[in-house]
């Protein structure tokens, strides 16, 4: 790498594995996550009444209503929770 590199200016020696280090960063970290919000945001964009979801907690319910921030769903006859959305980990229905 040395006869590759010799010809560059020393500034250009010293910021090219920073910038490829920033680079592996942003495709191996970066950017699965930002699909990954991405996903989640459409996710609960979609949920609608009647919709079976899974909370994180491991919660199965149905959606009852959805607001802007909470979902109320029904886990069972009688038993209504009122969940923030984030906390909704799939859609199972």
């Amino acid at each position: 790498m040395g006869n590759l590199l010799g010809n560059m200016p020393k500034a250009v020696q010293i910021a090219l594995p920073f910038v490829l280090w920033i680079g592996i960063f942003y495709f191996l970290l970066i950017l699965p996550n930002k699909k990954k919000q991405k996903k989640q945001k459409e996710m609960l964009s979609n949920l609608r009444e009647g919709t079976e979801i899974l909370t994180t907690s491991g919660i199965k319910g149905t959606v009852i209503s959805s607001h802007n921030e909470y979902v109320d769903i029904r886990v069972d006859k009688g038993v209504k929770l009122t969940v923030i959305k984030s906390a909704i980990a799939t859609i199972l229905k």
